[in-house]
């Protein structure tokens, strides 16, 4: 073998160790995510809706206070940036609601799917993942 060809197996051989250990590493030795976020990453990541009163489709009346939950501090950024469109959005779902529904069983979860819906229609930096209802009052 001529000088020339080991030089250019040694670089192959070099080459091939380096892709081989760098896909060794990407596949195999790389931490994965460290887990589900902590309860403290969480409460960080939420966003607390001011108390909202309105009028019901059937004239009734409701005070609720919701808190939403993000999966970044992007999004907690954006939803307080957008106060104003969130209890807008809040307001328009609890106008398209009558008393009857809200107390049926399984009512509460309607409100959230709702609001969920409404609330990331509009957010561009990510997606609520959760609505909490703090407080509601029917009458």
């Amino acid at each position: 073998m001529s000088r020339k060809s080991v030089v250019l197996l040694g670089i192959l051989a070099v080459g091939v160790v380096l892709i081989g250990g760098s896909m060794v590493y990407e596949f195999v030795l790389k931490p994965g995510p460290s887990g589900p976020p902590t309860a403290a990453q969480l409460q960080s990541w939420q966003y607390s809706v001011d108390k909202i009163t309105t009028n019901l489709q059937d004239s009734g009346i409701i005070e609720i206070q919701l808190t939403l939950q993000a999966p970044s501090t992007a999004v907690v950024t954006e939803l307080t940036d957008r106060s104003a469109q969130v209890d807008d959005a809040v307001i328009a779902v609890l106008h398209g609601l009558n008393s009857t529904q809200i107390m049926q069983p399984g009512g509460r979860h309607v409100i959230k799917n709702l609001v969920m819906h409404r609330i990331n229609s509009f957010l561009t930096s990510g997606k609520i993942t959760a609505v909490y209802i703090d407080s509601l009052i029917v009458q």
